[in-house]
């Protein structure tokens, strides 16, 4: 596993091939990415089963890569332009896109012991992190391991259709899934399908359990199709709410905010919006406008305020339906992570009788699944990707076995090399 991946020859399995390509619109460069995970996931399975992987799969991605790197780039502003339909263009941060495909090429050539070094060079205090993070762990088998994708174990893309899981993060995490832990669980506030999570993973089948929107839907190992009950009530606001967002971004002044960030995201129970992106390629009075109204919308649908919550993150508008409680002083309140964790729990029957608990995030949505998790489990550890002191506090407060650290390779890294 540790020497180069790469062999001379070629697997039957591996069948996709990635040609140069001249990327000039978003919908050519969704297309390449969904190109790439074609060729990714084969490329994770034979790795697992510790099969050869071919020449031709580097090159692909090599042509993958020099196929973004070659996106026009704009004189005056130095951003690289696509066109959206006709003349329209967008400024796009190709960041994501470009790294994790370096690093995957290297990965391959090079293999693993030589990939970890390479991103120690990047990371400030890699090693002391990595050092750390598998020494607390070492020589622990989980019974659960619950965790969010975006930031925590995967660095964070500026377009989600773009964020296609890049090999060395699957094979990490796949073996720590296979060799650490009974139930691996991934809760993120993307939808599962159509377009999320599963769109964009790259993992062997039924080695995940996918929770999408927050954990009120999620497919488990056997495939398996599970959803928190909505009222009717509220599925036909919300279904209202989903035609009347379409309309809006069908409109000339707001169409640009289908192709940033998250974009659109219908969920099960939740619908998300972007209004900016990691890059800022949206003035801020425009994000603020449409804020604005995508608020005048919810206000219409839901004059009383009962049934939607909504949550502005700076990047995204999440509109949630709410969940009717027993507390009289909070009647009713939004659907978090903890809730869906619950839900996950109760139906795969998971509770106090199992062991060790491994709980990983990155932002203050993932603290009600860390306090849920200490609620369910007896023994719960906790590792987060965060620099915000603030954040960290909290986390120590209620998992005292817990540890941060500043980036997603890092607890990628402590996860694969407690795995070997």
């Amino acid at each position: 596993m540790h020497e180069s991946i790469l062999k001379e020859r070629q697997l039957n399995t591996f069948a996709s091939t990635i040609s140069l390509q001249d990327i000039r619109t978003l919908k050519e460069l969704y297309q390449l990415k969904a190109e790439t995970r074609e060729l990714r996931a084969p490329v994770v399975k034979n790795i697992i089963k510790q099969r050869v992987v071919g020449q031709a799969c580097v090159e692909s991605l090599k042509n993958a890569l020099y196929s973004l790197e070659t996106i026009y780039i704009d004189d005056d502003t130095g951003h690289r332009l696509l066109r959206l339909d006709g003349m329209k263009q967008i400024q796009v941060d190709l960041t994501y896109e470009i790294r994790e495909l370096q690093k995957d090429i290297y990965y391959l050539e090079y293999g693993e012991d030589r990939f970890i070094e390479y991103l120690a060079k990047f990371i400030p205090d890699f090693r002391t992190y990595v050092n750390e993070g598998v020494n607390l762990l070492k020589g622990k088998h989980f019974d659960a391991f619950i965790t969010d994708r975006d930031g925590t174990t995967n660095n964070y893309c500026g377009r989600y259709r773009s964020s296609v899981q890049p090999i060395y993060n699957s094979v990490f995490l796949t073996r720590f899934a296979k060799n650490r832990c009974n139930y691996p669980i991934i809760i993120t506030s993307a939808p599962l399908k159509d377009f999320g999570i599963l769109n964009v993973s790259i993992n062997p089948s039924n080695t995940f359990i996918y929770a999408g929107s927050k954990g009120r839907e999620f497919i488990d190992l056997d495939g398996e199709f599970n959803s928190f009950p909505i009222e009717d009530k509220k599925q036909q606001l919300i279904n209202l709410l989903n035609e009347r967002m379409l309309v809006l971004l069908q409109e000339q002044d707001f169409e640009k905010f289908n192709f940033i960030g998250s974009a659109l995201q219908i969920k099960f129970g939740q619908t998300t919006v972007a209004r900016q992106d990691i890059s800022h390629s949206i003035k801020d009075t425009e994000s603020a406008a449409f804020l604005e109204k995508v608020k005048g919308i919810v206000r219409e649908i839901d004059p009383s305020g009962r049934n939607f919550r909504i949550e502005d993150t700076g990047l995204d508008i999440e509109i949630i339906l709410t969940i009717d409680t027993t507390s009289d002083d909070t009647p009713i309140r939004d659907f978090d992570k903890g809730d869906g964790l619950a839900f996950i729990c109760s139906k795969l029957g998971m509770g106090k009788s199992y062991g060790s608990t491994l709980v990983c995030g990155d932002t203050p949505s993932d603290i009600p699944m860390l306090k849920k998790a200490v609620e369910i489990f007896d023994d719960v550890w906790a590792i987060f990707v965060t620099r915000d002191e603030k954040l960290k506090k909290q986390i120590e407060e209620i998992c005292p076995n817990s540890f941060t650290v500043p980036y997603p390779d890092i607890l990628l890294t402590i996860l694969g090399l407690l795995s070997l």
